[in-house]
């Protein structure tokens, strides 16, 4: 089986990792959750590897990724090496999806989202950002997806309901 790529998409706070975290219990034998490489530390739900500016820097210097970007303050990025035959699923930047389309012929983005009043909810209760950055994050929620095969995700249902139709997704790209 060649590479199939599933790129998990959608502003902060929606609940991309919460979904990833279940999925990768449900899917971890069959399913490859590839980690990102991130200039700020990872919270509880991330598992993700963790660098300083200056070793980020020397490994895009050394062509090491597929893809990078910069938000909010921090640098984040994909390892070529990450990659591998079979299913991957992948949570980046909504601008970075070419960066996959261009490489791979099967690549699937799942766009999550809620409503705003939701969104706006949900970073309130992580309390990770001010006020300010909150309100930046939320003019930015909205921002259109380009991808070939783009699918809409809405998170707004109860976390027990939302799962269920996450992996039920996943699994039905999968056996494409």
């Amino acid at each position: 089986m060649k590479s199939k790529i599933v790129l998990i998409v959608g502003p902060s706070g929606v609940g991309k990792d919460s979904l990833l975290s279940y999925a990768k219990d449900e899917l971890k034998d069959r399913v490859n959750f590839v980690k990102r490489y991130i200039t700020r530390e990872a919270d509880e739900n991330e598992g993700n590897y963790h660098l300083d500016d200056y070793a980020f820097e020397i490994l895009k210097h050394n062509s090491f990724f597929i893809s990078t970007w910069n938000v909010h303050n921090n640098i984040y990025g994909i390892s070529k090496k990450s990659i591998i035959n079979g299913l991957n699923i992948i949570s980046i930047s909504r601008s970075r999806v070419k960066d996959f389309e261009n490489i791979y012929e099967k690549v699937y983005t799942i766009n999550i989202t809620v409503s705003s009043d939701e969104l706006r909810k949900r970073l309130n209760k992580r309390g990770r950002e001010s006020k300010e950055e909150i309100e930046k994050r939320l003019l930015r929620s909205d921002l259109k997806v380009d991808a070939r095969n783009l699918i809409k995700f809405d998170n707004s249902a109860c976390f027990e309901e939302s799962k269920e139709k996450f992996i039920q997704l996943l699994k039905k790209i999968e056996n494409e």
